[in-house]
């Protein structure tokens, strides 16, 4: 079966810095879920910023092929969604107004919206949306965040500690919710909870003395 998403013989450097990757290679496939661990500071948070072109200083070659054809990783933007580890989110709206500046943004139909209110309900926070986001807790906000990413319908998902700042319950219900998903895939930066996702393949990064990149896979 032909990967949804492959990126081959990634080599990134710091503008005058450490290597962080050296020819790394990794491939996912539609309805998989790769969890990528590793130490802090050691690229999980590098690499999804790499994979959804939102990095633009360094060293960086690769080949990338989405559905068997080859991109430039800027160009994944429209085919990718990315719940970044910091929640981006205009903070003097309302929950729902949120919701509708993501729309306009990613011009999309109001199917964006419903799927959008059917996560925020899942995680237990739709009684917030009328409110400003400024009047969030910080779990809240993160539940609102992975909301607005999750609802956008592209083919690939990128979660940066997506489980960070979450209560139990909300945690349970978000892994569940991504392992009946079998249509799209879904890579997970975490070096925790990766009990939650039992059989998923982990993409396990280390960084050796002569500063090459190891990829392990596990079960």
């Amino acid at each position: 079966m032909e990967p949804l998403f492959s990126l081959q013989n990634l080599t990134y450097r710091y503008d005058g810095g450490a290597t962080i990757f050296q020819q790394f290679s990794f491939s996912i496939f539609s309805g998989e879920t790769v969890l990528l661990t590793g130490p802090n500071g050691v690229g999980k948070t590098t690499l999804l910023h790499i994979i959804s072109g939102l990095l633009d200083k360094g060293e960086l070659h690769y080949q990338a092929f989405y559905k068997g054809n080859p991109i430039q990783l800027p160009d994944m933007r429209a085919h990718l969604s990315y719940v970044t580890s910091e929640t981006v989110m205009f903070s003097k709206l309302t929950g729902y107004e949120n919701i509708e500046c993501f729309r306009l943004l990613w011009k999309l139909d109001q199917q964006y919206v419903r799927k959008a209110n059917e996560l925020c309900s899942l995680l237990g926070m739709e009684e917030m949306l009328p409110l400003p986001v400024d009047q969030y807790s910080l779990g809240t906000k993160q539940k609102l965040h992975i909301a607005i990413a999750l609802a956008r319908p592209v083919k690939l998902y990128l979660m940066d500690e997506p489980f960070n700042s979450l209560d139990r319950l909300s945690r349970d219900r978000l892994a569940e919710w991504i392992q009946g998903d079998r249509q799209h895939a879904y890579l997970i930066a975490s070096h925790v909870h990766q009990e939650r996702f039992p059989g998923s393949r982990i993409i396990s990064l280390t960084r050796p003395n002569n500063e090459d990149k190891i990829e392990k896979h596990e079960c």
